[in-house]
């Protein structure tokens, strides 16, 4: 029976390992390309399994899957529409390195164990899932899980392990097939039963929770989010004027607005380059250049005047500039969230996004000769635009309060998560709590910024992960996103109060058309600035074009604004008590199988030779 075994797992050659690393690529790819392929992950990993564990050459095999796995995120990442091919390709080796490691685990512990794939595939990869979205270069792309996100009745295990239980579910039946494929039937036939029976424990509990949320979900507060639509490119963000926008914003807040009952809040996006800083540190800063604190002073007050007529609180995204802690002639930038309430004008509180992208807001390991490689051939050629300069780190996470509209209702809170801090649990206010010991947080608010995706496929990426978020904490959410996709996600992960264009569409993925026309209109603003004021065939030329750019984003975008209840939920999640623990257990497995993969390969090469 042993020597049938280590048969079977020596039964692939070179070019049948290259078959199926391509094959691990094609299924992977096409899910990356369209969220409608997201079967193909039931399989897609298989290949990838069969080509580690069944290789005659492990070195050759992870070799050739490390190659494999590199292109795949290459043209993943791709699609971010975020950095340069240099950056793409960076994160792709980064990425690769990482599905190797848990690769070479997997290998091991399936030589040296009897364990199924069915248990060893789920526990290694989705460790490396864990691992790369870990650390400041940490992209969450590709999770196994995302593309389900609207099965409800599959992702509400997320209350329990996170989104790393949906993915190792997902990945438990390629681990199964694999064991079908590699020991065939009859030595798989247990595997396949735990997986069965597993799925439908899944189905059961999600049928349970979704039952139960009718008795424990509430309609709570009206929200107004606000969507503008302005894709983003590096080299062309001062193409776009500061108080046409805000003029757009405000018609949209009117809009919302006039909504009966009216929202208890309007939420902006994450801040743009047409956005100055607004902050009151900034605004009492006196030796700073005037037009710059001027653009502040108007764009502050403007906020403040609506506030007050509307009697209705702005959480808008901006910038803040603050003098340093040790140093008060230096000055720190911040990407932040500011509250203007009715009464009061600018809130004391002030959310400052803690996980800045990597690469676009921030260098990590400054000082270091891995920062100024980054910073040289990474950072310095990416499409993002940075706003006036990188951004200091936020220091803690906030919780506001919202106040009660009726004399007997308690007031609610809310956390506040900007772009890629959606990403994150931990980030999003999950794991906060009150001084009872309960949530801190009623409900959250994502503000993002995903003009810098130009209309791509990351922006469904993105959005979809909000259904995790709001079930491993049982939060509902309300997220506004500047080019999409903006909308509501009830505490059972469903998603709804989308804003959509007059098709009916929240997202069109139609690319970013205008910007080439807005960069040679930039260009020619410069070079003819002089005469622009007195020439008026120039100014009925810089007329037209922007009618023309208007009328292309209209028809490749969706702006506008949904007044909708948020829904708050009385339960209490496993994953907000317990944390990523089991994600981290699956970490300590994977490493223990590299550790012993390494131990060995040093016993082999350092072994006398007889």
């Amino acid at each position: 029976m042993i020597a049938q075994v280590r048969s079977a797992r020596h039964s692939y050659s070179l070019a049948a390992v290259c078959v199926l690393s391509a094959l691990y690529v094609a299924l992977y790819l096409a899910v990356f390309i369209s969220y409608r392929w997201a079967p193909l992950l039931l399989v897609a990993l298989t290949p990838f399994a069969l080509a580690l564990c069944g290789a005659r050459n492990g070195v050759l095999a992870l070799g050739i899957v490390g190659v494999a796995s590199a292109v795949l995120w290459f043209f993943g990442n791709l699609f971010f529409a975020t950095y340069n091919w240099v950056a793409v390709f960076a994160l792709a080796l980064l990425h690769a390195g990482i599905i190797v490691a848990c690769g070479a685990s997997l290998r091991w512990w399936h030589r040296a164990t009897r364990l199924p794939l069915a248990l060893l595939l789920p526990m290694t990869f989705v460790a490396g899932e864990f691992l790369r979205l870990l650390g400041p270069l940490g992209v969450p792309t590709g999770l196994l899980a995302l593309p389900f996100h609207k099965q409800l009745w599959m992702i509400q295990i997320a209350d329990l392990g996170g989104v790393y239980l949906v993915s190792f579910a997902i990945a438990s039946v390629n681990g199964a097939l694999a064991d079908v494929l590699l020991g065939g039937w009859r030595r798989a036939r247990f595997s396949v039963a735990g997986v069965a029976v597993g799925w439908i424990a899944i189905a059961c509990y999600g049928a349970f929770r979704l039952h139960e949320s009718q008795q424990t979900m509430r309609p709570g507060p009206i929200i107004g989010v606000v969507q503008p639509d302005i894709p983003m490119t590096g080299g062309i963000q001062h193409g776009f004027d500061s108080r046409v926008f805000l003029q757009e914003m405000l018609a949209l807040s009117d809009q919302s607005a006039a909504r009966q009952p009216p929202p208890q809040l309007i939420v902006w996006p994450e801040t743009m380059a047409v956005v100055p800083p607004l902050n009151s540190e900034w605004l009492r800063m006196k030796n700073v250049a005037g037009e710059s604190l001027r653009a502040s002073e108007e764009f502050e007050q403007a906020l403040r005047e609506w506030t007050r007529r509307a009697g209705i609180p702005l959480l808008v995204g901006t910038t803040a500039v603050a003098s340093r802690r040790d140093n008060p002639k230096a000055l720190d930038v911040y990407n932040s969230a500011i509250r203007f309430d009715p009464k009061l004008g600018q809130n004391a509180q002030r959310q400052d996004k803690q996980r800045l992208f990597p690469l676009a807001e921030s260098i990590p390991w400054r000082g270091t000769f891995i920062h100024t490689l980054l910073d040289r051939w990474v950072a310095s050629h990416s499409s993002v635009p940075s706003s006036g300069g990188w951004y200091t780190r936020g220091e803690q996470r906030e919780v506001f309060e919202l106040p009660a509209t009726t004399t007997p209702s308690a007031p609610l809170h809310y956390a506040v998560s900007m772009c890629v801090e959606l990403c994150y649990a931990e980030s999003c206010g999950t794991f906060l709590k009150n001084a009872h010991g309960g949530k801190a947080a009623d409900f959250f608010v994502n503000m993002s910024n995903d003009g810098i995706f130009q209309r791509n496929r990351a922006q469904v990426w993105h959005a979809s992960m909000s259904a995790f978020r709001a079930v491993e904490a049982r939060a509902g959410i309300a997220r506004s996103s500047n080019t999409g996709i903006s909308g509501f996600v009830k505490p059972t992960g469903e998603m709804y109060g989308e804003v959509v264009n007059a098709r009916g569409e929240s997202w069109t993925g139609l690319g970013a058309p205008e910007l080439p026309r807005i960069a040679a209109l930039v260009k020619f603003r410069q070079e003819h600035a002089a005469e622009l004021a007195t020439g008026p065939a120039l100014a009925a030329h810089v007329t037209s074009e922007i009618a023309a750019i208007e009328e292309l984003r209209r028809a490749a975008g969706v702006s506008g604004q949904s007044t909708q209840h948020v829904y708050v939920d009385s339960r209490r999640t496993v994953y907000s008590c317990i944390g990523d623990l089991f994600p981290w257990l699956l970490v300590i497995f994977t490493g223990a199988g590299l550790l012993a993969t390494l131990v060995q390969a040093t016993r082999r090469a350092f072994r006398p030779r007889l």
